[in-house]
């Protein structure tokens, strides 16, 4: 091959590499973006399962709640499509936490506002408290009372894990959202307003 035409092949080529490398962050992937698999079988609600975690969970014992709770045995587990995070759905039970698994539809993608209000007579840790993921980050490690916080939403399905404690002193958990910055009044976000997956039960 001619060596002007040799040249001019290695250059296209090295600059065809460095385009590629600079789209994909000079060829290193990040560790950091968490990947969610969509629902297979999505269905209308939450998963819902409630526990009896003996003494109330401090700030450590919330952050990592959403692991460690499905590792233990549950008090019941159902489909919840109410109107609050609570436990009221399973009657009189020794359950002082439950943990709610689901999916949010989203039209579109940005930023969103998730506030989440629990009100309780006594000081924050001893009554209520929550922790809240989303799509997998840790978006509320713990949180009591009110606690706002902007999160980043997907075109399609976003995974949330919520883990809340309950007493006779703490009241049932409410979640509304809007887009940030908006002026309008932020909407209710409910455990019927999202979706389970509903995977088929192997014989047993």
């Amino acid at each position: 091959m001619n060596p002007r035409k040799l040249m001019a092949v290695v250059l296209c080529v090295t600059a065809c590499a460095t385009t590629v490398f600079a789209e994909d962050d000079f060829g290193i992937e990040s560790a950091s973006p968490t990947k969610i698999s969509d629902p297979v079988n999505p269905q209308p609600g939450m998963m819902f399962r409630a526990y009896n975690v003996g003494k109330f969970m401090n700030a450590d014992g919330l952050k990592g709640s959403v692991a460690r709770l499905p590792t233990i045995a549950a008090v019941k587990t159902m489909a919840d499509k109410g109107e609050e995070f609570s436990l009221k759905q399973i009657g009189k039970s020794d359950a002082n936490a439950g943990m709610w698994t689901g999916f949010l539809k989203c039209k579109r993608a940005g930023i969103y506002t998730l506030t989440l209000t629990q009100s309780t007579r006594v000081t924050r840790g001893t009554a209520g408290g929550y922790s809240l993921r989303v799509n997998g980050n840790q978006t509320i490690a713990a949180g009591w009372r009110e606690t706002s916080v902007d999160v980043k939403l997907n075109v399609g399905w976003n995974r949330v894990d919520l883990v809340c404690q309950f007493s006779r002193m703490a009241s049932a958990l409410t979640i509304s959202y809007k887009p940030k910055d908006s002026m309008s009044d932020p909407r209710p976000l409910t455990p019927g307003m999202m979706f389970y997956d509903k995977k088929p039960e192997e014989d047993w």
